[in-house]
């Protein structure tokens, strides 16, 4: 090349060598902060955050089967899609007392293994990015009874979103009803 149209290699350099470092520094900045997402919903004037991982899909209130004799949590079943879902509604699991369920209610499918269940839940607004350095721990005495249901709470703005355990939830005895205790108990 002539020295007219010639490169100042030694320049571009580094700048390269500049941008290079630049880089890696905002990446470890930005390391820390490991973001996951919550499908926000509302079970009267409590904001919960299930984990959008473990959603598979909401629904429009379907017609529900009632069974006698299941749990005050357990509102009945449904079919979805050629499979009999059971509808869970959180509030009584949450201590929180049954819901009188409306039309305007959404089921939150959610599964966890092999376990798989439609949450019903008053309003869903979203879902939201919760950076897990912010998620605090409950504070003594709250949340008693429910406490193994719960993962923690993020506050934004004075919004306080409580952190549902699904694996909890989905461990707990009251998820499984066993059709033969059931059967011995009537006879």
């Amino acid at each position: 090349m002539d020295e007219k149209h010639g490169y100042e290699i030694e320049q571009i350099l580094q700048e390269m060598r500049a941008d290079y470092w630049r880089n890696l520094e905002v990446e470890e900045e930005g390391a820390g902060a490991v973001a996951t997402e919550y499908l926000v919903v509302r079970c009267g004037n409590i904001r919960y955050g299930l984990p959008a991982a473990n959603c598979r899909e909401v629904l429009k209130l379907p017609r529900l089967v009632h069974v006698p004799r299941l749990p005050e949590h357990l509102c009945g079943i449904f079919s979805l899609r050629g499979e009999i879902v059971a509808v869970t509604d959180m509030c009584p699991l949450l201590g929180l007392g049954p819901q009188s369920v409306r039309d305007d209610f959404r089921l939150v499918v959610v599964e966890v293994g092999a376990l798989k269940t439609a949450l019903l839940v008053e309003v869903v607004e979203g879902l939201s990015g919760v950076d897990e350095e912010q998620v605090e721990a409950l504070a003594e005495g709250a949340g008693a009874g429910a406490r193994d249901l719960i993962y923690g709470k993020f506050v934004e703005n004075e919004d306080v979103l409580v952190l549902v355990d699904l694996g909890g939830l989905m461990a707990r005895p009251e998820m499984v009803v066993d059709q033969k205790q059931q059967d011995e108990s009537n006879s």
